[in-house]
């Protein structure tokens, strides 16, 4: 069985699947720091100081992380089109794939790192610690469940990446060979 042409790959589908995985935990915030409490105990809202200057902490948290989500874009990309033309000399053409990749990769260890300090620390982090779990506390539960696929996933996609990209930029292509333009720009 051949692969058809323009279908996502493993690399792709895992950059894809860390964004949705990702994704649900930002959503959550963004209510919450609104004014929408979603269930949250007073307690918590009033310890996080919600409304007031951890709100303004919720909303940059998830801003940060969406920022975070939407690089994983480049995860999804051909190199050649992220490089610039003056770039994609012979070394310069495995600088962009090297920094996204390593970037990913990165990424993926200190969201690992987090999301084990938040699992040691869930009663800290859960707002609905202490309480009797309602739908509120078990959607946010597992949003943030969810949330821990991340780290493997950008991992998964950043190696993935690296592998495939170093190793079609140290060969040049077919029309590069041909024409002698390996380093033109």
């Amino acid at each position: 069985m051949t692969a058809r042409p323009n279908t996502p790959d493993l690399v792709t589908w895992c950059a894809y699947a860390g964004m949705a995985v990702a994704l649900p935990t930002a959503l959550w915030r963004v209510p919450v720091a609104a004014g929408f409490p979603l269930g949250t105990p007073e307690a918590w809202r009033h310890e996080q100081q919600i409304p007031g200057t951890g709100t303004w902490y919720l909303l940059g948290l998830s801003l940060v992380q969406l920022a975070a989500i939407a690089c994983m874009f480049a995860l999804t990309v051909d190199p050649a089109r992220l490089t610039p033309r003056w770039l994609r000399g012979r070394r310069g053409g495995r600088l962009v794939p090297t920094f996204v990749g390593a970037a990913g990769t990165a990424g993926a260890l200190v969201l690992s790192l987090l999301v084990t300090m938040s699992v040691i620390a869930w009663d800290k982090v859960d707002p609905f610690s202490g309480t009797d779990y309602d739908g509120w506390a078990w959607l946010c539960a597992g949003c943030y469940l969810v949330a821990a696929l991340w780290p493997p996933l950008l991992g998964a996609a950043s190696v993935g990446y690296l592998v495939r990209y170093r190793r079609t930029a140290a060969v040049p292509s077919r029309a590069e060979r041909s024409t002698g333009s390996e380093g033109a720009p």
